[in-house]
């Protein structure tokens, strides 16, 4: 393997500095100091851009987002009928009665922010069954033909909405919604060319590590299409992989463990998302009075589950929104963390994350994983939780003060998997709350070492270290969250091989 060099990069505040990696390790850096670059060596000038331990994405679903790249997308629909045209569209060119799949709209978005129902879209897809997630991926609208090939028509329970009359709305919930997912076809071929897509991509935002949480009905061929893919030696980026507890047995069966690819755990679900009124809250909804939520299990039922995974040796990560979510997850997992926590289990999101909770988190060395953009989108936050709550929702500053272990993630294709945007939002807030934001430093580390250390793995720039590398192509040190926003990446090295560069000479 060649060398590579990059050189006249910011190092730690330190202009002119370069750093020289050969076999997927760093050998040596230069902070304010140019190193001569060995004959055939691969050189990258950095023309004064900042370089940062590879940035890693702590919660994303590559997979789902690579599906949406060729399905339905309904991200920006302003109104039901942009809904219908779209879907329109897309009937057109699918056979009769092939599955339709999209995803993206979001009734907040729309001017009456009513929730569409089957009747709907019930005409413009008569011979196709259809499955719309909603943004969050926890609600779904189904039209009459996926109602009756689901046979959901005698189906009961808070998962099942049902109008005045006692009739579905077509609107299906959680476990609900997961179900109908799961009729939709899949195929391991399909699965790569997704997970191919979003490389690129994420390769050109910087990213080096991505954890990658695989579906509940697609686990099967997610992980066969990435266990052809690493035994190809196919793959840009680096996977650390967490599965649903139904694919426990058929993961640890998969001989998935290497440097590029690992499986790290399994993601439980204590509740929904806010925007579907489905995240589990410890009082109603201040816009829903007559409903807190759903929490998907009882703590018994929770417990169990963390149990059965902290048994077989792997990290747990459960999605919590919530407070009695994550009141709910802090219990399950205090029985099996102990006061140091060495499986470094996390709750996902802890999007309502009041002093109460965070005290218990750091009692029990729990991490957390937020998503900094929730907050710059969930402008309507604080209908669902009132003035007095809202200040509670996702309330960054004050976990890092708590010194509770916290990374930052996407939750990619809710929103952009983009670090760079998710930094910007984890220090403007988008304006609400303001206390609440974080300094760049500590937004950086979101992405770099919390992240790195919430998925086992290291992020570091010293000799020795992995060759994990992100370039961007400014300087960013005291750099205004505004124009923070418009940096770019120049390069992206993944075990000392450039994945992505403009800067190659």
């Amino acid at each position: 393997m060649t060398g590579l060099l990059i050189r006249d990069c910011v190092i730690d505040g330190a202009p002119s500095s370069s750093v020289y990696v050969e076999d997927g390790t760093i050998v040596n850096v230069s902070k304010g100091g140019e190193l001569v670059a060995p004959v055939g060596c691969e050189v990258i000038e950095a023309n004064g851009g900042t370089l940062f331990p590879g940035f890693t994405d702590s919660h994303c679903h590559p997979f789902e987002y690579g599906r949406l790249k060729r399905s339905l997308d309904l991200r920006g629909t302003s109104n039901v009928t942009g809904v219908r045209l779209r879907l329109q569209a897309r009937v057109q060119r699918a056979k009769p009665g092939e599955w339709i799949f999209g995803r993206g709209w979001n009734q907040e978005d729309f001017p009456d922010r009513k929730t569409p129902d089957h009747a709907d879209i019930d005409d413009v897809a008569p011979s196709n069954p259809v499955v719309l997630l909603r943004a969050c991926g926890h609600i779904a609208l189904l039209n009459g033909r996926a109602i009756e090939e689901l046979r959901f028509g005698s189906r009961t329970g808070e998962e099942f909405e049902r109008d005045g009359a006692g009739n579905l709305t077509g609107i299906v919930k959680e476990g609900a919604a997961t179900e109908a997912l799961a009729a939709v076809p899949r195929s391991p071929e399909g699965c790569s060319s997704d997970l191919q897509a979003v490389e690129a991509e994420a390769a050109r935002l910087g990213l080096t590590t991505l954890h990658c949480i695989l579906s509940s009905e697609g686990y099967r061929e997610e992980l066969a299409a990435l266990a052809a893919m690493d035994s190809s030696h196919v793959l840009s980026l680096r996977y650390r992989v967490y599965v649903p507890l139904e694919a426990l047995d058929f993961s640890q069966s998969s001989r998935l463990e290497g440097e590029r690819v690992r499986i790290n755990g399994v993601k439980l679900f204590t509740d929904g998302s806010l925007g579907a009124r489905t995240a589990a809250l410890r009082e109603p909804y201040s816009d829903e009075p007559r409903t807190s939520g759903i929490l998907r299990h009882t703590d018994e039922e929770l417990s169990e589950m963390v149990e059965k995974v902290d048994a077989r040796g792997l990290q747990v990560i459960i999605h919590a929104i919530g407070d009695r979510a994550v009141e709910q997850a802090i219990a399950a997992l205090s029985r099996v963390t102990g006061a140091k926590n060495p499986r470094r289990h996390r709750i996902e999101h802890a999007g309502l994350l009041p002093k109460d909770l965070r005290s218990k988190v750091v009692r029990y060395g729990i991490r957390t994983t937020v998503q900094p953009m929730f907050v710059t989108s969930d402008t309507w936050a604080i209908d669902r939780l009132g003035e007095e709550r809202v200040r509670d929702y996702y309330p960054l500053r004050s976990m890092l003060a708590d010194g509770i272990p916290t990374s930052g993630g996407s939750d990619s294709p809710v929103e952009s998997l983009s670090p760079i945007l998710g930094m910007w939002a984890a220090m403007t807030r988008g304006g609400m709350v303001p206390e609440e934001s974080v300094s760049l430093p500590q937004a950086l580390t979101l992405y770099t070492s919390g992240a790195a250390s919430n998925g086992f793995d290291e992020a570091s720039l010293s000799e020795g270290a992995p060759a994990n590398l992100t370039v961007l192509d400014s300087d960013v040190s005291g750099m205004h969250p505004a124009l923070l926003r418009k940096v770019g990446v120049l390069s992206t090295v993944v075990e000392g091989v450039a994945v992505h560069s403009y800067g190659a000479g």
